[in-house]
């Protein structure tokens, strides 16, 4: 048997991560690109995490995304496991010279002033359109959230160890 799963599909990966950037038009940590990654992949999962100002009114559209054929069991376990991907995804983008090198290498995610084609841009923008509601959580009071210290993106989502992280 046959099971796809769009968290192991790297132009899948790809184009979501293309989604955020292009929404967010902001440098983000590796890390948390990577957990904004996890929710846009896997939505319904944000009713998981510690709830913050503003979360209440996006809370309907969440239970919405719900997919009964696609239960996550293990967040922590699924998340560590797309890790490879995620981050070959951003690879491949630096390989095309859509995201600064030089930032990866400090843990940023910075895009680069090289334009998308014309289709591409267009699909991104149909796919943000679909799930406005979705894309302007994960890019919006996510994505401004601090990821580090107390009650940081880290500490909210349970996600990624964060207890000895520097402040």
């Amino acid at each position: 048997m046959l099971i796809y799963s769009q968290a192991y599909d790297l132009y899948h990966t790809i184009f979501r991560i293309l989604q955020i950037m292009e929404k967010t038009k902001q440098d983000l940590e590796v890390d948390k690109l990577r957990i904004l990654d996890f929710y846009l992949a896997f939505p319904a999962e944000l009713l998981e995490i510690r709830s913050f100002a503003g979360f209440k009114k996006y809370e309907r559209f969440l239970e919405a995304e719900s997919n009964s054929y696609e239960r996550v069991i293990d967040r922590k376990r699924l998340f560590f496991k797309m890790e490879h991907i995620q981050v070959s995804a951003m690879k491949a983008l630096i390989s095309y010279d859509l995201f600064d090198a030089n930032a990866f290498k400090n843990g940023k995610i910075k895009r680069t002033g090289v334009q998308l084609s014309e289709s591409l841009s267009s699909r991104i923008q149909i796919a943000n359109d679909e799930k406005q509601n979705l894309i302007t959580l994960i890019t919006g009071p996510l994505a401004s959230m601090n990821l580090y210290g107390h009650l940081g993106l880290k500490e909210r989502t349970n996600l990624i160890e964060f207890k000895y992280d520097a402040v």
